[in-house]
């Protein structure tokens, strides 16, 4: 009679009674309490298969309560309980019961049954995406949940999860994610990779009055090293990609951007590695894998990763290196080679060459590039030696002959001063000339100086004295008396000056 009645006034309150959930077993569920839309409650509480009672006192946001999340919405008059990692326990009734306010109880309830999904539940996988790359969840669900028009891919938070796109959105894509619907579900592509898109995502289905996953995914972000390849058409193309130790015995090679859904090319698995365009082959010493591509064409444009298939079927691949190649026409200036980790370059090689190009993608290859690089430095090292050598011998010889003018010049410097004497019987005859001759800026290498004074007349002889003044370089003048004899007047007359001590 009592279940009767209780009944009764959930449905009067607007609320569904026993509603069942299945839900996977280490999965999320959200579910809904519904009340009255005329109505305003202070407090919700929900009391779980263990009668151990959660009370909801906020309103229009989230309450962290353990394992279990609450959510007041007061616009669509409903309370959210949201429940993680869901285990024995957790399977049960739920009771919802709505108070106006802690004095004045009401006796409406709503219950929603927990029962255990048997069937669809896929278990946890681990897949590791790559920065700046691109990757792709996958959601298939089973046969017996297609039935549901409604399915997402959401990410869980702090208090549930959050839904990112799904199939009944007319939004399909944004600049982060895109929806792609496939026979078996529907896939959702990540781009541009970053460390915020590490977490934990599910493939859900709502239905109703609940939301829960069926498949719980693991994003896990690296770095990888990536090459930067331009080769020419017309090239056989070679490079190599190193692997660490206990790498999957399968390695390949696949080309595209995104490595979770690439082109398989070729791999070590197959009796011969070589599908004519593309080979490989192996290195277990060094731990590297070799692969060619033989007459490259604009075609062979894109990129390529190197990887290891899991044997893990709860784990994606694991990839080493990627390569972006990009094929130039033979008239294109001579492209570059870089290596990088992510979008770092650590190297760079110049492929000048129309024949077969070897590049290598990790320590494989560094020998022929560290010869190289050897070779070029030891060249230019050796030209500079040789500049300098010619140079200083050239200084050397410049500065000798530039020192003997100069000893040459401080030794002796000769001044020729010519003077025009009067006419004697002009009765102003030329009895003394004086004339001032400057000693160099050095004294003590010049020891001697020399003038050269040209007497010339028309006729006669000059007579009387002659005087020097000789200034040294303190400009303190020193004279001498210099007599000269008798001679013809077109002769010059040479004296040494020597300057006192």
């Amino acid at each position: 009679m009592m279940k009767i009645f209780l009944l009764l006034l959930s449905l009067m309150a607007g609320c569904e009674a026993s509603t069942e959930v299945k839900v996977c077993r280490d999965g999320w569920v959200e579910f809904y309490c519904k009340y009255k839309a005329s109505e305003t409650y202070q407090i919700i509480d929900v009391v779980p298969p263990n009668n151990s009672e959660i009370r909801s006192t906020q309103k229009d946001q989230w309450e962290n309560k353990g394992r279990y999340s609450l959510y007041h919405d007061t616009k669509n008059k409903r309370l959210k309980v949201a429940i993680k990692q869901l285990q024995q326990e957790n399977f049960g009734e739920y009771e919802c019961e709505f108070f106006q306010d802690q004095n004045s109880p009401d006796e409406v309830e709503d219950e929603v049954k927990v029962a255990a999904e048997t069937d669809g539940c896929q278990g946890q996988f681990n897949q590791t995406v790559y920065r700046t790359a691109k990757t792709t969840i996958t959601c298939d669900y089973p046969e017996n949940k297609h039935r549901f028009s409604d399915k997402f891919l959401c990410r869980e938070n702090k208090f549930t999860c959050e839904e990112i796109l799904s199939t009944s959105s007319s939004v399909k894509s944004n600049r982060k994610y895109n929806l792609t619907e496939t026979n078996r579900g529907f896939s959702v592509s990540i781009s541009n990779v970053s460390s915020h898109d590490a977490g934990l995502y599910w493939c859900g289905v709502n239905e109703g009055n609940y939301r829960t996953g069926l498949r719980k995914i693991q994003l896990k972000v690296e770095d990888i090293t990536t090459f930067t390849r331009s080769p020419t058409i017309g090239q056989n193309f070679t490079y190599w990609c190193e692997y660490p130790n206990g790498a999957p015995i399968k390695k390949f090679i696949c080309k595209g951007e995104d490595p979770s859904i690439c082109q398989p090319l070729v791999n070590t698995a197959q009796r011969n590695m070589n599908n004519g365009k593309f080979s490989m082959k192996e290195d277990e010493l060094k731990r590297n894998v070799t692969i060619t591509v033989r007459e490259i064409t604009a075609d062979d444009s894109g990129t390529y990763w190197c990887g290891a298939e899991s044997t893990d079927t709860k784990r994606s691949n694991t990839f080493f290196h990627r390569c972006l190649l990009t094929v130039v026409s033979p008239t294109t200036s001579t492209p570059s080679i870089t290596s990088s980790t992510s979008d770092h370059p650590v190297a760079t090689l110049s492929v000048a060459s129309t024949q077969s190009t070897v590049a290598p993608a990790e320590s494989g290859g560094s020998s022929v590039l560290t010869v190289t690089i050897v070779v070029v430095i030891c060249v230019v090292v050796l030209a500079l030696l040789l500049i300098v050598l010619f140079f200083y011998k050239g200084l050397c010889s410049q500065t000798t002959r530039n020192g003997e003018a100069k000893n040459n010049k401080e030794d002796r410097t000769y001044e020729e001063i010519q003077e025009l004497p009067q006419k004697p019987d002009s009765g102003t005859a030329l009895k003394t000339i004086y004339v001032t001759a400057n000693f160099p800026t050095n004294p003590s290498s010049a020891p001697h100086h020399h003038s050269n004074i040209n007497f010339q007349s028309s006729s006669g002889d000059v007579g009387g004295d002659t005087y020097f003044t000789v200034r040294d370089g303190d400009q303190h003048p020193t004279y001498s008396t210099v007599n000269h004899p008798s001679r013809s007047s077109a002769d010059p007359f040479y004296s040494t000056v020597n300057k006192p001590q």
